[in-house]
């Protein structure tokens, strides 16, 4: 069998290889691949674009999908990037649940601006923790890292957060009166809906089969809750 060297076919990139034995002749072409130009974003944008990724990431893999070379290929960048912006998969993970906890803090920001019922601010709350494994990404800082807690994960000097739950707790108290007593059971009440919205984000599906209860029973779950709430609330 003769080898015929490639023959260069113009500027495509493409090269023609032929192969000649036994009176056949076989051509075969293949394609050099082009470097994909280098998009040039400013450090908040790929900041941004990562955490961004990661989201989706989390979302539709859960936390196996929450490492560094798996974000940047779904990201379009280079491992190294992401270490530059990040350090580790942990500080990405930790990052990653900040950007997503102050998602949902600024939700509630604009449920009390347009003041919506407490029942409509808590339902949105219980939305956010329950799905896109928000609450699993929480439980995985808790229990894996205990030095580091929630609310440095969340914002360094918790005041945000701090001034937004406040808000939310003084807007369902006022409807009870804004007492000390309102407040207290208020409290309660956001703890109640925080808790069951991680619970049912990290291992719901697991212990609903145990319990019996179907996926429509799931679905029904959050308004159950509130409407359970709501009357607790008035009595």
């Amino acid at each position: 069998m003769l080898i015929v060297p490639r023959l260069p076919l113009g500027s495509g990139g493409d090269s023609l290889v032929m192969a000649l034995g036994d009176g056949d002749i076989k051509a075969t072409t293949k394609t050099v691949s082009k470097k994909t130009k280098r998009v040039r974003r400013s450090p908040e944008e790929a900041r941004e674009l990562i955490l961004s990724t990661a989201a989706d990431r989390l979302a539709t893999i859960g936390l196996s999908g929450l490492n560094i070379s798996g974000v940047a290929e779904a990201a379009g960048m280079s491992h190294a990037t992401v270490i530059h912006h990040f350090g580790s998969t942990t500080a990405m993970r930790q990052a990653l649940l900040s950007h997503m906890t102050t998602e949902l803090l600024s939700d509630v920001r604009e449920a009390l601006a347009r003041q919506d019922s407490p029942e409509q601010v808590l339902a949105g709350l219980f939305q956010k923790l329950a799905t896109n494994n928000h609450g699993r990404l929480a439980a995985w800082l808790t229990l894996e890292h205990q030095d580091v807690s929630i609310s440095e994960a969340v914002d360094g000097h918790n005041e945000g957060v701090g001034v937004l739950f406040s808000g939310m707790i003084d807007a369902i108290a006022e409807k009870e009166g804004a007492t000390d007593e309102a407040r207290q059971k208020a409290r309660l009440r956001v703890f109640l809906i925080a808790t069951a919205a991680m619970g049912l984000g990290v291992c719901g599906s697991a212990l609903a089969s145990l319990i019996g209860l179907s996926d429509d029973d799931l679905t029904t779950f959050p308004r159950w809750l509130a409407d359970t709430m709501q009357q607790a609330g008035g009595s």
